[in-house]
């Protein structure tokens, strides 16, 4: 299946929607387009939807996590104090909450999670993830304060934030 028209810079992301009727594509013109599943058809286009920029999101073996700038090449914000260590041994990816309100990475040395407001790179909490062994991965769902992490502890857990109102 082509997301693109010949043309149009290559799609870099696609996300479906909960029912699956739908998905999104981001491209590196700064485009998101949603488009049928069943057609595959685009029914809709966001133009410069990040202001036309795009934005990667990083984390090393520092535990440190930087958002960049794809067009200027510069790293606009600096997510730091993932753990006490400041080392990891094995990688591990941040990401981002269904919201992007939040960035998220699982810190090795204590099996916890750390939690940064996105826009401002203030640390938000840590909490325990439960496991015995490194978290090797995370991921967050796309609509839902709900993740799940694996470790090398042979579990996956389910997480889910009841909403308080």
């Amino acid at each position: 299946m082509q997301l693109a028209h010949p043309n149009v810079k290559p799609s870099f992301a696609a996300r479906f929607s909960p029912n699956g009727k739908y998905f999104a594509s981001g491209s590196a013109d700064g485009c998101v387009k949603l488009w049928d599943t069943v057609s595959n058809r685009c029914f809709n286009t966001f133009v410069n939807a990040h202001d036309g920029h795009e934005y990667l999101l990083t984390s090393g073996l520092d535990s440190s996590i930087k958002l960049w700038e794809l067009s200027s090449s510069r790293c606009l914000i600096q997510y730091t104090g993932a753990g006490t260590t400041g080392k990891q041994e094995h990688q591990a990816q941040a990401i981002f909450n269904h919201t992007e309100d939040y960035v998220i990475f699982p810190d090795e040395a204590t099996t916890s999670l750390c939690t940064w407001h996105s826009r401002s790179a203030s640390r938000a909490q840590l909490m325990s993830l439960g496991h015995n062994g490194a978290v090797r991965h995370i991921v967050h769902s796309g609509t839902a304060p709900a993740f799940l992490t694996c470790s090398d502890d042979y579990r996956a857990r389910f997480w889910y934030r009841r909403n308080t109102h």
